[in-house]
C-alpha cells in the first residue's frame, strides 16, 4: 500500500492546527480528509472509511475520546487511531488508551516530525495486517490439513495441541501432560526417537504404528516429526485406518481367493519360490501336493454352480483342518512345518509342506486328506460324496523351481486319476511305491504290540575259559500275519524315528527277562544281554522302569547285561554317564557294543561304567584276510584288558576266527559258527554242548609281539 492510497482522517476544531496538520501530511504523500468535529469525523468515516484517524482530544460537541470508542465498536481494534493530547495532560493521555486509541501525539506538535510519526504507524499497520493475513492463511491451512498436529518438547511434554484434536481422541493436553500418559510405552519410544533424528540430522521422520483404542477397536496411524527448535518439534498424526483396510482389501483381493478365503495361484507362487529358497539354503526338503476333486464338473452341471461353490467352501475347511502339522510330522520332529494351502481355481488345490521331515509325511498327509474329502457333504436335499486325486512332487528331486514342482505334481495328479481316482501318487512312481510300503508298515508297527506279533530269539555266546555257552543275546523278531518274517533292519530304524521303539524296548526288556528266570527256576543260570536304543538311555525314567521289571519277574539284576552302541554313549555323556552309574550301582552290567565303529577316546572309555566291549563284526569279517583287521582287533582286545573290561567278539562264522580270536585273549564269542539266533527251547537244548577252541596265532603276528 502506497502512502497515497493511504488514507488519513484528521478531526480537530482548532482550524490552524487542522492546516497545518494536513499540509504536512500531504507532503509525506498521504491522501488527507478533514473534519472540524467529533460529529463530522463519524460522518465522513461512515461514508468512507479510512486507514487512519486523528482525533483532538477537545471538541465540541462529541470529542475525541467518544470518536474513539465509537469507531472501536464499528471496526475492532486493527484501525490506527491516534490522539492529539496536551504535553503534560497525562490524563488525557491514559483516557485515550482506555478509549482504545493506538498512539497520542503531544502538543505542540513538531511539524517537522510529524509525517516520520505516521510513517511509522503505518508500518506497524501493514504489519498487523500482514499478520493476520499470515494466521487466517495458517489457520486454513491448518484447518484442511487432516491432521492433528500437537508440539511436543524435548522431554516428551506435550506443550500444545494445535488442530483437530477430535482425530485422536487418546491425546491428552495439559499442563502436566506427556506423551506416557496418551499411549504405549513403545509407541512413546517411537516419538522420542523419531524427534532426536529429526534434530539431530534436520530431516523429516515418518513412521506408523497401530494402537488398540478404549472401544477394543484398532487404528492404524501415520505420523511426521519436523523440528521446530531444538527443544520443540511439531507432530503431525494422521490416521490412516481406512487406507490401510483399503491396503488389506486390495492385498487380499490380489492374493486370495475370494470363494475360499485360501491364498491363490499368485500368492501361492510367491510363496512357493520362498519355500524353495529357504530349502535351498538349509539343505531341506518340500513336498508340492496338487488336489483335484474326483467328479465336481458333474455337481456343477446338474445341482448347479451355487451348490458347487458350496462344496468347494467346504472342501476349503476339510483342507484346512487336515493340514495341522501335529496331525502327521513325526513325534520327535520338534519343528513342525507350517503348511502351506491355496486354491489355484475350479476344484484345484495345492499344499506346500516345507521342511519335510520324511518323504511318506507327504504321502501321510495325502491319505489324510483324502479320508477327510472321502466323508459326504450334507446338503439339503441329499448327501454328495466326492474323492480327491493327488499328486505329490518333491524339491530338489522333482523340480528345482515353483514352475517345475507344480507342473509335476500336476503330473502325478493325473497319474493318480488315471490309477482310478482317489489315490495319492508320487511324481516318481517307485517313490510312490516304497512311501506307501513305509506308511503301512508304519501303521502295522503301531498295531504289532496289542496283536503279539513280536517275539524273541537268542544267539548263545561261548565262554572261551568254559568251554560252553555262559549267556545269550536276546533279539527281537517281527512275524507280520500278511508278509511274514519282518527283517529287525526294516523295522527299528523305523520304531526310532517314530518312537515306537520305547514301548517295543519295554516289551524286549521284559519278555527277556521273564523267559531267562524260567531257563534259572530250571537250573540254566545264563547270563542275557538286551541292546539298547539310544531313545531309551534318554528317557529320564529308564533306571526306574528296568528296575521295575527286574522286581517283576524275579530275574537277578548281575545276570542282566545292558548293550549299548558306542555312537549313543558319545551323544549327551554327562546325562547317559548317570544313567550308566545308577544301573551299575544295582550290580547291573553295561555291554559297549560294535565298539570301533564310532569315536570313543580312552579318556571318555576310563570314566564309563562298563563291564564289556564288543568287537564290531566288520573288523571279525575280514579278520584272516587284512592285516589291518588283525591289528584292530587285537589292539581293541589288549586295549579292553589294560581298562579292566571283558571282550567279545561277534559275527564269528569259521573255527580259525574262533582260533584267532582265542589266541588273542577274546574271553566270549557269538556268531553262526556257533549257533544262529534260536528260540527259548532250542536254547535249552544248546546249552550243554562244550566246545574246545585252539588258539591260532594268525600269520604275520609274533608271539613276542601278542
Amino acid at each position: 500500500m502506497t502512502t497515497e492510497s493511504f488514507r488519513i482522517l484528521l478531526a480537530d476544531d482548532d482550524a490552524t492546527v487542522r492546516l497545518l496538520m494536513q499540509a504536512a501530511l500531504e507532503k509525506a504523500g498521504f491522501n488527507v480528509t478533514v473534519a472540524c468535529d467529533g460529529v463530522e469525523a463519524v460522518r465522513l468515516f461512515e461514508a468512507g472509511p479510512a486507514d487512519m484517524v486523528m482525533l483532538d482530544v477537545e471538541m465540541p460537541g462529541m470529542d475525541g475520546y467518544a470518536v474513539c470508542s465509537y469507531l472501536r465498536e464499528k471496526v475492532g481494534d486493527e484501525l490506527p487511531i491516534m490522539m492529539v493530547t496536551g504535553m503534560d495532560d497525562m490524563q488525557s493521555i491514559n483516557r485515550s488508551f482506555e478509549a482504545g486509541a493506538t498512539d497520542f501525539i503531544a502538543k505542540p506538535i513538531n511539524w517537522n516530525l510529524i509525517a516520520y510519526r505516521i510513517l511509522y504507524l503505518r508500518r506497524g499497520y501493514l504489519n498487523m495486517l500482514a499478520l493476520k493475513v499470515a494466521n487466517a492463511r495458517s489457520t486454513a491451512i491448518f484447518s484442511a490439513i487432516p491432521d492433528t498436529m500437537f508440539i511436543l518438547n524435548d522431554k516428551g511434554k506435550i506443550i500444545d495441541i494445535c488442530s483437530h484434536p477430535d482425530n485422536t481422541p487418546w491425546l491428552t493436553s495439559g499442563v502436566k501432560s506427556t506423551l506416557s500418559q496418551s499411549l504405549p510405552e513403545q509407541i512413546v519410544n517411537l516419538y522420542l526417537g523419531a524427534a532426536d533424528r529429526a534434530r539431530s540430522h534436520g530431516t523429516v521422520e515418518l513412521f506408523e504404528y497401530p494402537l488398540k483404542l478404549a472401544d477394543g477397536k484398532t487404528k492404524y496411524y501415520e505420523n511426521r516429526i519436523v523440528v521446530i527448535d531444538p527443544k520443540e518439534t511439531l507432530c503431525l498424526v494422521r490416521d490412516i485406518t481406512e487406507r490401510k483396510d483399503s491396503e488389506n482389501k486390495i492385498f487380499h483381493l490380489a492374493y486370495f481367493d475370494n470363494l475360499t478365503g485360501l491364498p491363490n495361484r499368485q500368492s501361492f507362487m510367491e510363496r512357493l519360490e520362498g519355500e524353495i529358497k529357504r530349502a535351498k539354503f538349509t539343505g531341506n526338503k518340500l513336498a508340492v501336493l496338487f488336489l483335484d476333486l474326483d467328479g465336481f464338473k458333474s455337481i456343477n452341471d446338474t445341482m448347479g454352480h451355487n451348490t458347487g461353490d458350496t462344496i468347494l467352501q467346504w472342501a476349503a475347511e476339510r483342507l484346512q483342518s487336515s493340514t495341522r502339522p501335529s496331525d502327521f510330522v513325526s513325534r520327535n520332529n520338534t519343528e513342525q512345518p507350517e503348511v502351506k494351502l491355496a486354491r489355484l481355481g475350479g476344484d484345484e488345490f495345492t499344499v506346500v509342506i516345507p521342511n519335510l521331515p520324511r518323504t511318506e509325511d507327504a504321502l501321510i498327509l495325502a491319505h489324510r486328506i483324502r479320508e477327510a474329502m472321502r466323508r459326504p457333504f450334507q446338503l439339503e436335499s441329499r448327501d454328495v460324496v466326492l474323492t480327491a486325486s493327488i499328486g505329490i512332487a518333491l524339491y530338489p528331486d522333482d523340480g528345482a523351481d515353483a514352475e517345475t514342482l507344480l507342473k509335476h505334481a500336476d503330473t502325478a495328479m493325473y497319474h493318480a486319476k488315471n490309477e482310478g481316482r482317489d489315490n495319492c501318487q508320487f511324481y516318481n512312481v517307485d517313490l510312490t511305491f516304497q512311501a506307501e510300503k513305509r506308511m503301512h508298515l508304519e501303521n502295522d508297527l503301531r498295531n504289532a504290540l496289542q496283536q503279539n506279533e513280536f517275539y524273541l530269539v537268542y544267539q548263545p555266546q561261548l565262554d572261551v575259559a568254559e568251554e560252553n555257552f555262559q549267556s545269550v543275546e536276546a533279539l527281537i523278531r517281527w512275524q507280520h500275519p500278511k508278509q511274514g518274517l519282518i527283517s529287525p533292519l526294516d523295522f527299528i530304524p523305523l520304531a526310532e524315528e517314530n518312537g515306537l521303539i520305547i514301548p517295543i524296548g519295554d516289551w524286549v526288556l521284559r519278555t527277556a527277562c521273564t523267559e531267562a528266570a524260567q531257563w534259572h527256576q530250571r537250573g540254566r543260570s545264563l547270563q542275557i544281554a538286551v541292546n539298547l536304543s539310544p531313545l531309551q538311555i534318554k528317557n529320564p525314567d529308564f533306571v526306574k522302569n528296568v528296575l521295575g521289571i527286574l522286581a517283576e519277574t524275579g530275574f537277578p539284576p548281575d545276570k542282566l547285561v545292558l548293550e549299548i552302541t558306542e555312537g549313543a554313549l558319545m551323544e549327551h555323556s554327562e546325562n547317559i554317564l548317570a544313567t550308566l552309574l545308577a544301573l551299575r550301582e544295582h550290580h547291573i552290567q553295561i555291554a559297549l557294543d560294535d565298539f570301533g565303529t564310532g569315536y570313543s577316546s580312552i579318556n571318555y572309555l576310563k570314566r564309563l561304567p562298563i563291564n564289556n566291549i564288543k568287537v564290531d563284526q566288520s573288523f571279525v569279517r575280514g579278520l584272516l584276510d587284512k592285516k589291518e583287521n588283525i591289528a584292530i582287533v587285537r589292539a581293541i582286545i589288549s586295549l579292553s584288558k589294560n581298562l579292566g573290561f571283558s571282550v567279545t567278539a561277534e559275527g564269528i562264522e569259521s573255527l580259525n576266527q574262533a582260533q584267532v580270536l582265542k589266541y588273542f585273549g577274546c574271553e566270549t564269542l557269538q556268531g553262526y559258527y556257533f549257533s544262529e539266533p534260536v528260540t527259548m527251547q532250542e536254547m535249552l537244548a544248546l546249552n550243554d554242548k562244550q566246545w574246545c577252541i585252539e588258539p591260532l596265532r594268525p600269520n604275520g603276528v609274533n608271539h613276542e609281539s601278542s
